[in-house]
């Protein structure tokens, strides 16, 4: 569980959607920790606190080992960052200028997109109600057509399941 909270922190550069099929794919494919609606719903409650790539992989290590093991998942998650940071500031300047860093950069813009989709297509997948594609498709057209942002798409989808809900449709499994 320490390897699989280290490679998120490691890996999640470019948002915390990038990791997301890997952190899916040991969490529920390798080590079958939860199942693909458990960690669509740690997905969920990760967007909607600080920090989501922290607070899906603790939720993923409580899965895997209770209280002790979200812990240790969040400070492990947290360590790569916090190192880069602590041993690299005063390189960061000199980095930045440099024409090799920014071509890694440029290309990796493109790829973080494109992991993001790839996530986009399992977490989809877990869906379970009718309900809920309403609600994704809602907010696609909200962040796509609409070109609303994503905190004002993330409170209209849950303010749509919280009415769907109270009126009767079907909690998630």
């Amino acid at each position: 569980m320490a390897w699989v909270a280290f490679k998120v922190g490691a890996l999640s550069y470019g948002g915390g959607f990038v990791i997301i099929p890997l952190m899916q794919a040991d969490a529920v494919g390798t080590y079958h920790w939860m199942t693909d609606a458990q960690f669509l719903n740690a997905v969920a409650l990760g967007q909607v606190t600080p920090g989501p790539v922290v607070q899906t992989v603790a939720v993923v290590g409580y899965a895997a080992a209770g209280l002790g093991g979200g812990l240790l998942a969040s400070a492990v998650a947290f360590s790569p960052s916090f190192a880069f940071i602590l041993l690299g500031a005063d390189r960061f300047d000199r980095l930045r200028g440099d024409a090799r860093v920014r071509a890694f950069l440029d290309g990796a813009g493109p790829a973080a997109v494109g992991a993001i989709l790839g996530s986009a297509v399992p977490l989809a997948r877990a869906l379970t109600e009718p309900w809920q594609y309403a609600v994704l498709a809602a907010a696609a057209v909200l962040l796509l057509a609409a070109r609303r942002g994503p905190v004002l798409t993330l409170l209209s989808a849950a303010a749509i399941g919280v009415v769907v809900v109270r009126a009767g449709g079907e909690l998630p499994h």
